[in-house]
């Protein structure tokens, strides 16, 4: 049965491979231009690849080798689990395969070439963000608000229909929904994910409503308006995900006359990861057509990685260049040695965690100050303050992380249900946010994970506490810290990226600290 399975892998190989290039090169593509000629390549890559995991035949072949117990090669037994569940994930009929395909490829045309209309005139996402840090004008706030939020209306339908094919997929096979079959095929423990999650719910409960509390008041004192009044559009982006920038801490000022792509570079050279090559194939600033998000895409796992942002000179676009290539050095770093399908990273939540670890750094003392250029004395001034920023940020994150969570597992528990209502449920519960009066609109439906990335926000949440646990241990190595420091890059080569997906993300996290995921180091760093 182990050469059995090991013909059927060369076999999956060969007409695979040059199958997902093909795929990858059509999404950066049509991500980068919004053309629909590449939309279509897109879609008709996506479809044959996904006909060949719905294969059942190999699919049952697969399901005899793994119940033989013979194949005893660590990396082979590896390579089937990995493969089991990807083939049963698409265990569909072809027409349904299609009708899926179809649906998210013409959502994320959509998404790509939305441009809210404020006052009539179309403006894009940093357009938007820029009026929610920087206007005191309530009135504006609040239309460029409602203008991120058009794009809902306009794809909640087709969102919904998806949802309902998905759920109709994966019942068939068995299972509660689409929502509890990605989390199984994902490598992922429901019980313990929403136990670790109820935790952190608790555990942050009186420091966000404390902080939440501190920040509304000085909100309300800046808008001229009393805390009840506050609203959505007061806070600094359209889903209140990030912390505002306000006061001493406003770091936007470091960056306004920086090239922040140089101070990118001149971190990652410091800690031994070369990312000039990435940024030579990367797609980095605002044009129209493109899409206004960020990621990162391993075209071919032989090399061809490459990132999407939309640059501009502030913190955010500081700090989201960093994760970017976060995630981009753990594509490059992995041992070219490997399988084809073990060279790639151990689980999302593992390449999550190196960019989140990354994208912390804006507001830590070695990077602002050797990377930033940021003074001493201007830095020993404003710690405490850095600090509490931080914290406050992290706080935001993961109250917002747990809108997402709950309202996307409620969401595939019965889409029926009345999201719009719902949505504004989680946001009051996590959030503390007060919904607008009398708004029947789907704006759930305005962040683009739940269309094109479902069942994914959990990763975003463990990320967050993987990269703490690596933080830790990378500070006790030689030199006691992450920036300017050559073992960074070296532990996190050898003791993380080498291995790629040998191992399950909680074995890979073991191989690197010690131990499995402990969220003891993220409650220290960020709560207690």
């Amino acid at each position: 049965m182990e050469n059995t399975f090991r013909a059927f892998l060369k076999e999956h190989e060969d007409k695979t491979i040059g199958l997902r290039k093909e795929l990858y090169i059509a999404h950066w593509n049509f991500e980068t231009t919004g053309k629909e000629e590449w939309k279509n390549k897109l879609v008709d890559a996506e479809k044959r690849l996904l006909h060949i995991y719905a294969n059942k035949d190999d699919y049952r072949k697969l399901k005899e080798i793994k119940a033989s117990g013979e194949v005893k090669d660590p990396l082979l037994e590896r390579q089937l689990g990995m493969l089991l569940n990807s083939f049963e994930s698409e265990q569909h009929d072809e027409e349904l395969i299609d009708r899926i395909v179809n649906i998210v490829a013409d959502i994320n045309d959509r998404y790509t070439n939305f441009r809210g209309l404020l006052d009539g005139k179309k403006v894009n996402d940093n357009d938007i963000l820029e009026i929610l840090q920087e206007s005191n004008d309530n009135q504006l706030r609040q239309k460029a608000w409602e203008a991120s939020k058009e794009i809902g209306k306009e794809v909640s339908g087709r969102v919904l229909e998806v949802v309902r094919l998905r759920n109709e997929a994966a019942r068939k096979l068995g299972y509660e929904n689409h929502y509890q079959m990605s989390l199984k095929l994902g490598e992922i423990d429901s019980n313990e994910l929403f136990q670790t999650l109820e935790k952190l719910t608790q555990l942050t409960d009186k420091p966000y409503a404390e902080e939440k509390a501190k920040l509304d008041k000085s909100l309300a004192k800046r808008f001229s308006v009393d805390i009840s009044d506050l609203r959505p559009w007061h806070y600094a982006d359209p889903f209140f995900q990030e912390a505002p920038s306000h006061g001493d801490v406003d770091l936007d000022h470091l960056f306004k006359n920086k090239d922040i792509v140089d101070l990118n570079v001149k971190f990652y050279d410091g800690i031994g990861l070369e990312v000039r090559d990435i940024i030579e194939r990367s797609d980095l600033f605002p044009k129209e057509g493109k899409s206004q998000h960020a990621f990162c895409s391993d075209l071919d796992r032989e090399g061809d990685i490459r990132i999407l942002c939309n640059i501009m000179p502030n913190e955010k676009w500081t700090a989201t260049t960093l994760h970017e290539l976060g995630h981009a050095v753990y594509d490059k770093y992995l041992d070219s040695d490997l399988p084809y399908f073990l060279r790639t990273p151990a689980h999302i939540m593992s390449t999550e965690a190196i960019a989140m670890l990354m994208g912390r750094l804006t507001k830590s003392e070695r990077w602002l100050i050797e990377i930033a250029d940021m003074s001493e004395k201007d830095y020993e001034i404003l710690h405490p303050e850095i600090k509490a920023q931080a914290r406050l940020a992290m706080l935001i994150f993961v109250r917002w992380g747990l809108v997402m969570v709950n309202f996307e597992r409620a969401m595939y528990a019965n889409p029926e249900q009345d999201l719009n209502n719902l949505w504004w449920d989680y946001v009051e519960k996590f959030q503390l946010v007060k919904r607008p009066e009398n708004r029947d609109q789907p704006d759930w439906a305005a962040k683009i994970h739940l269309a094109l990335a479902p069942v994914y926000y959990q990763n975003y949440l463990l990320g967050e506490m993987i990269a703490s646990q690596l933080g830790h241990y990378i500070h006790l190595l030689p030199g006691g810290h992450i920036t300017n420091n050559p073992e960074t890059g070296i532990f996190l080569k050898e003791k993380y990226f080498r291995i790629g997906a040998k191992y399950d993300w909680n074995e890979t996290l073991k191989y690197a600290t010690g131990e499995v995921l402990n969220p003891e180091y993220f409650i220290r760093e960020f709560i207690s």
